[in-house]
């Protein structure tokens, strides 16, 4: 956590869009005692740059998903960052709108979940006022979105039980993502995506394709 409301806070930003990047760097940059140590624009790039700092970050504010380089696995991702020791408060800026992720991600050990559709400007200042009492903080589309899937528990326990390649491979799949282009995507073979696709389907009892994206759909996911 941060310690002291004078100290300088060390900021990297990570996400795919440069338009978003720009972005942050210009908001940030209105802070007061906030620097923006470095920006990244992919998992890849995140990783490398967490390798080459000696000291460690105060504050990663990255986006959740990356589709380039060899990172695709968000959940894996994430638990590198963590695992690494090189950042002390990981703040996740996404889109994402199903909760049982985001849930998820706290379990990971995320501090702070920022929502794409809420002020940005204003919940960061809020986020850092948060880690530096020691709290977590959840922006307020965020919230709603997690107090909203308490009334479906039920769906949320089920995809709990799917491994998360398994999760990622059902979510490619409900895109419009065939099979092989899922496994160049992961790199993985035709026939290791089929067993995953598979598995999930039996975890989740269903027999057979429109059911799955149906349902997943129905969680938007």
């Amino acid at each position: 956590m941060l310690q002291g409301d004078n100290k300088r806070v060390r900021i990297a930003i990570a996400d795919e869009q440069p338009i978003v990047l720009i972005g942050l760097r210009s908001i940030l940059a209105g802070i007061e005692n906030i620097e923006v140590a470095q920006c990244c624009s992919s998992g890849d790039s995140l990783l490398k740059m967490l390798m080459k700092n000696n000291q460690p970050l105060d504050i990663l504010l990255t986006d959740f998903s990356f589709t380039q380089g060899s990172n695709d696995d968000s959940f894996r991702l994430v638990r590198r960052i963590i695992d690494s020791g090189k950042v002390k408060n990981i703040f996740i800026f996404t889109d994402v709108r199903c909760a049982w992720t985001l849930q998820r991600l706290l379990q990971l050990g995320v501090t702070c979940l920022l929502s794409k559709r809420d002020d940005i400007a204003e919940q960061i200042t809020c986020a850092i006022s948060a880690v530096k009492r020691n709290k977590i903080w959840l922006s307020p589309y965020i919230q709603m979105l997690i107090a909203q899937a308490e009334v479906d528990s039920v769906n949320s326990s089920v995809m709990a039980e799917l491994t998360e390649r398994e999760l990622q491979v059902v979510r490619l799949y409900v895109e419009g993502l065939r099979l092989k282009e899922i496994a160049e995507k992961l790199c993985r073979s035709v026939a290791t995506v089929a067993v995953h696709k598979h598995n999930a389907m039996q975890k989740l009892n269903i027999t057979n394709n429109i059911q799955l994206v149906t349902y997943v759909k129905s969680l938007d996911m």
